[in-house]
């Protein structure tokens, strides 16, 4: 029994951790300000009584090599992308990370901002 309670616990020791992070950025009309840029979660607010900004979602601290990037929400493909971004909803960033390896990363990441209107 120790020796399978040993040895499971090498086998989880020994899993690659993942690392991988997606990141926002938003951006506001000057005078306006942006929380969280750089992080999974940003939130942003100006006086411009527009009815959209534009952000950018991107994944960033890959350590392994890529097969593929699937995203389900956010971009259409590749590590990052230009989005526009609605006054008053929340934006969602979400993805999936295929390394060469075989393993599958999940990253996600929102978005809100608001307006004078």
């Amino acid at each position: 029994m120790k020796k399978i309670l040993l040895a499971t616990l090498l086998a989880i020791v020994a899993l690659p951790a993942f690392s991988a992070d997606m990141v926002c950025h938003l951006s506001v009309q000057p005078g306006g300000n942006v929380f969280g840029n750089g992080t999974s979660s940003c939130f942003g607010i100006d006086f411009s009584f527009g009815n959209s900004t534009t952000g950018s979602w991107s994944i960033v601290n890959i350590t392994k090599s890529i097969d593929r990037v699937v995203w389900t929400d956010g971009c259409s493909s590749g590590l990052s992308c230009i989005v526009n971004v609605p006054a008053y909803s929340i934006q969602r960033g979400k993805a999936y990370i295929h390394y060469d390896d075989g393993s599958i990363e999940f990253v996600e990441a929102t978005m809100h901002y608001e307006t004078g209107h």
